[in-house]
């Protein structure tokens, strides 16, 4: 049930994890920075991602898609979209 990512996309997340931790080794306040850079593009990208997830799937569904349970799989969508955090069920 977990939504697949393309391959691109993991090829250049990892690539990317890869590449800060080298430039981590040599200069660590580089590494910061791209690390801060990573999470700016996720919040901006997360943001229309969350605010576009289907509204048709209960805690359990979404929790399930992501891979999380659902007490993790409520942080990410209330932190990156205007959604409300998943309810307790």
């Amino acid at each position: 049930m977990t939504v697949p990512l393309p391959e691109a996309v993991t090829l250049l997340l990892e690539r990317s994890e890869e590449e800060i931790d080298k430039l981590t080794k040599t200069s660590p306040v580089a590494g910061v920075r791209a690390a801060r850079r990573l999470e700016v593009i996720a919040e901006r990208v997360g943001y229309w991602a969350a605010r576009d997830s289907p509204t048709d799937l209960d805690a359990a569904q979404t929790a399930a898609h992501l891979s999380l349970n659902e007490d993790v799989a409520r942080k990410p969508l209330a932190r990156y979209g205007p959604l409300e955090p998943l309810p307790l069920t």
